[in-house]
């Protein structure tokens, strides 16, 4: 680093620091990195779970999605003691998380599990639960409570391809199938 003699000229710059004259500044400084860093990330993060909607492999993201949305959701109903549900808008081609709140499910205000539409070509072919049967249209859900989780068979279709999502009562854990799976057919597995 070097060093300033006697009688060398200081001026200011734009920001008010010392700087030896006739030198320029050149390069940016790390406060400046950070900054870009930090706006590319949370755009990077902003954008890319639109993009992947978009890709050829939009179902299995969903399914993806929907067994990690499960998974979570049986997670806090354990830690929180708290009753979720999962609604599922077989018209709508959507679904989003109610917390019971008094006596009444009102919808999470939280936007990383507050529900999302499927993207477009992906179907909810039928959803079957405990308490509902096996449901094809209109709306269906899967109860969520601090000692377990509804058995619930999720199918999903897109084009020519179909997924089932079998969900554990016990653990909340979610298993896919890349085909559609009938209820007796789950006994063999």
């Amino acid at each position: 680093m070097p060093t300033l003699k006697a009688g060398t000229l200081i001026k200011r710059d734009a920001c008010g620091l010392c700087r030896p004259a006739g030198r320029r500044q050149s390069g940016f400084t790390l406060l400046e990195l950070v900054v870009i860093i930090t706006i590319l990330g949370v755009t990077a993060l902003m954008v890319f779970p639109k993009l992947s909607a978009f890709g050829v492999h939009s179902g299995k993201s969903t399914t993806r999605h929907l067994s990690r949305l499960i998974q979570h959701l049986a997670q806090e109903a354990l830690a929180t003691k708290q009753y979720y549900r999962l609604y599922y808008d077989l018209e709508a081609e959507a679904y989003s998380v109610k917390i019971l709140q008094g006596r009444e499910f009102v919808p999470v205000s939280d936007g990383l599990i507050s529900g999302r539409s499927l993207p477009k070509g992906v179907v909810f072919k039928d959803v079957v639960t405990y308490r509902h049967g096996k449901v094809e249209d209109g709306e269906a859900y899967t109860e969520f409570f601090p000692l377990g989780v509804e058995k619930t068979t999720i199918h999903l279709k897109e084009g020519e391809n179909d997924w089932t999502l079998i969900v554990n009562g016990l653990t909340g854990r979610v298993k896919v199938y890349d085909r559609y799976l009938e209820k007796t057919e789950r006994a063999t597995l």
